[in-house]
């Protein structure tokens, strides 16, 4: 191994360090985990080809995340640290392999500081501690463009087969998504370089093959084994439901803002997706442009490669942050040589003119950024999306009044960039920053929402006074976490009070409670809990028997 190679799995342990530290602290909340981590339950108790949550509803995702999450799980037992691990391990192994292809494209510290730059993005790092396999399609679909990118240069089949082998395996992790944002990229860069014509040779037999057995034979096994069924929940009510924001079902949002919100959604959350670089990808771009270093082919295939999910989900109706992962690597690598280049710069002198002029410019921006921030912290941040405002309401007691002090910091830092470019302070400030996040910002945030949202104790106490085989019914739609938790199939009285039978343990949302007891279905709360309903709302559950006749 090169020195290069050890420190790229140095990295990779030591984000995987991070990454298993505390993973598994934080209780499953919200619908999109606890949907996973059911599927998972369901795989570990025999159903490995056509699992169903709670016995009923189809996976929205094909299964190769559940059936890695499986292993551990069945071999340790059913927890939170076990069905997130795939995330973990994919997470590791994503920053490792991105610091060999910079290797490739750009030398041995062009490597280890896009690897570093990708490592401490706190959006990769972030999605690598919960239980959905966004990060393990990312890993696997930075693969396929790798191989394919050594396709295109050295004209080489078995890259090109390998990478349509493994673009198979990112489309059983995650659907039709990453056959579409690879075919975005390639598409782009080909065309760029006026080399469209040579697509056919990216098509061998042996990788279309591979892609379709490997990427749609799941597929295949579910249509037979669920028929129309799958056909209208999974294939049309899943990607044809997120095409158009779910419109026409009970799960529509109509979007807030109009059109220009949503144009700008993902160029927006682009930017703060790559928080602590985005300012040295800025100064990428820039340095490339003077440098006329758009016409470099790499560029142009990392460009493409950043661009493809802004391009891919801009026309859906459905936006969502995560959907940006697959652009975070590609962006480290844009990133990685400006980093080199800036480290091995020293700082222009000037003079005391220029110096004054940069540091009144620096305290403006600064002063206005304070002003900002005082404003967001003093009721500006309910503009936000629900989701973002639920975080926040759960982190702002834990930083208190440390938000100004740190914002001061960061205002003098942000000065003696500007005036001396003291690069190597600057990288080593990012890093540390992202690091300390890590290690504690991110476990502690995680503590926070899961102690005011988990119903895992709800979920217990009902487990407690109905074991075994005792009926509990829901009576709208599951409170997926509760499932997870109760670790049995609950099924579903679908708003039908006249399924409720005299002493059917009901769990039901307080609205509704509320109804049924005052038409005298539903007796008595035994039980009450507040937390997440959903993915964004909270709110309160009850458990209640019928009422006797």
């Amino acid at each position: 191994m090169s020195s290069a190679d050890r420190l790229a799995l140095l990295l990779a342990a030591g984000f995987l360090a991070a990454a298993l530290h505390g993973l598994g602290d934080a209780d499953i909340v919200g619908d999109d985990e606890a949907r996973e981590a059911g599927i998972v339950q369901e795989i570990v108790a025999g159903h490995w080809l056509l699992p169903r949550f709670n016995g009923d509803t189809l996976p929205d995702k094909p299964l190769l995340y559940h059936w890695l999450a499986a292993l551990p799980c069945g071999a340790a037992g059913f927890s939170e640290a076990a069905v997130r691990l795939p995330s973990a391990l994919a997470g590791a192994a994503l920053v490792g392999w991105t610091a060999r292809f910079a290797v490739e494209l750009g030398g041995p510290r062009v490597g280890i500081a896009a690897a570093i730059a990708l490592a401490t993005m706190p959006a990769l790092f972030d999605h690598s501690r919960v239980a959905r396999p966004d990060v393990l399609m990312t890993l696997l679909l930075t693969v396929a463009l790798g191989l394919a990118f050594r396709w295109w240069r050295d004209g080489s089949r078995r890259a090109a087969t390998a990478a349509l082998a493994v673009l198979g395996l990112a489309t059983l992790a995650k659907g039709p998504v990453a056959p579409a944002l690879f075919c975005v990229t390639m598409a782009g860069f080909l065309a760029w370089q006026r080399s469209i014509r040579r697509v056919p040779q990216l098509c061998t037999g042996a990788g279309v093959v591979a892609f379709l057995v490997i990427g749609l034979g799941w597929y295949g096994v579910a249509l037979a084994g669920w028929g129309g069924l799958f056909v209208r929940e999974h294939l049309v009510g899943r990607y044809l439901g997120n095409l158009i924001g779910g419109f026409g079902t009970s799960d529509y949002v109509p979007a807030h803002g109009g059109l220009v919100r949503h144009l700008a959604f993902y160029p927006l959350h682009l930017l703060a997706s790559a928080l602590p670089w985005t300012p040295f990808t800025a100064a990428a771009l820039w340095r490339l442009r003077r440098s006329g270093g758009f016409r470099d082919a790499r560029v142009r295939f990392l460009l493409c490669w950043a661009a493809a999910p802004v391009v891919t989900f801009m026309p859906a109706a459905t936006t969502l942050r995560h959907y940006l992962l697959p652009s975070l690597p590609a962006l480290a690598l844009l990133t990685g040589p400006t980093v080199v280049a800036l480290l091995a710069a020293s700082p222009p002198a000037g003079d005391r003119r220029t110096a004054l002029v940069r540091a009144a410019g620096a305290l403006l921006i600064g002063g206005a950024a304070l002003a900002t921030g005082r404003w967001f912290l003093g009721g500006g941040w309910r503009l936000l999306s629900t989701s973002d405002r639920s975080t926040l309401e759960a982190v702002l007691p834990l930083v208190g009044g440390t938000v100004a002090a740190a914002t001061g910091f960061a205002i003098g830092v942000a000065t003696v960039a500007v005036v001396w470019r003291p690069w190597p302070a600057a990288f080593g400030l990012a890093v540390a920053a992202a690091a300390a996040w890590m290690v504690a910002g991110a476990p502690a945030v995680e503590r926070a929402l899961a102690s005011r949202d988990s119903l895992r104790p709800f979920a217990r106490a009902v487990a407690a006074r109905y074991p075994g085989g005792a009926r509990v019914a829901f009576y709208g739609r599951p409170v997926r976490p509760v499932v997870v938790y109760l670790g049995r199939h609950v099924p579903t009285l679908a708003g039908r009070a006249e399924a409720i039978t005299p002493g059917l343990a009901v769990i039901v949302t307080e609205e509704e409670y509320r109804r049924l007891a005052a038409d005298h279905i539903l007796g008595a709360p035994l039980l009450s809990a507040i937390g997440r309903i959903g993915n964004r709302g909270r709110g309160w559950i009850m458990l209640a028997e019928g009422a006797a006749s």
